[in-house]
């Protein structure tokens, strides 16, 4: 049985994917196409990692605090590294990018906060998986 965090992971992950095959229709809309795709394959991949950590949670046997601090860094993180691909793709360039942006930058405002969603997400993805590695105690053997 799943518990609060498991689903909250689950619900975050299938919301993650369906908002990422939502932006794979509407690549060709964007300003920049390649920084859509890109969005597009973060979000359905983070979507399917969330789903997987929140299939996952029950058998790490986490403390509570742990378990809730964790999965909600889980979540913000990808969706917050989501956000700032696809404003990237809005914004149709970004320095994080330069393949994808074809070495398109954006004003000085957008790539500060274009910087600071991608690498903020990615730090707080890297700490939380990083945690739960760590504090992950596995199924006691039956």
């Amino acid at each position: 049985m799943l518990d609060k965090w498991s689903m909250r992971l689950a619900k975050s992950g299938l919301w993650l994917f369906l908002f990422g095959l939502a932006l794979g229709a509407a690549i060709p809309y964007f300003s920049s196409p390649r920084l859509a795709l890109a969005a597009h394959t973060a979000a359905v991949q983070s979507g399917v990692a969330l789903i997987a950590f929140g299939l996952l949670w029950p058998h790490g046997r986490l403390a509570p605090r742990a378990s809730m601090l964790l999965s909600n860094a889980l979540w913000l993180s990808t969706y917050t590294v989501v956000s700032g691909l696809t404003l990237a793709a809005v914004f149709g360039a970004t320095r994080l990018e330069p393949i994808a942006s074809g070495g398109r930058v954006g004003t000085p405002v957008q790539e500060a906060i274009l910087t600071v969603l991608v690498i903020g997400g990615a730090v707080g993805l890297l700490a939380a998986c990083a945690g739960w590695a760590i504090l992950w105690r596995g199924r006691a053997s039956e």
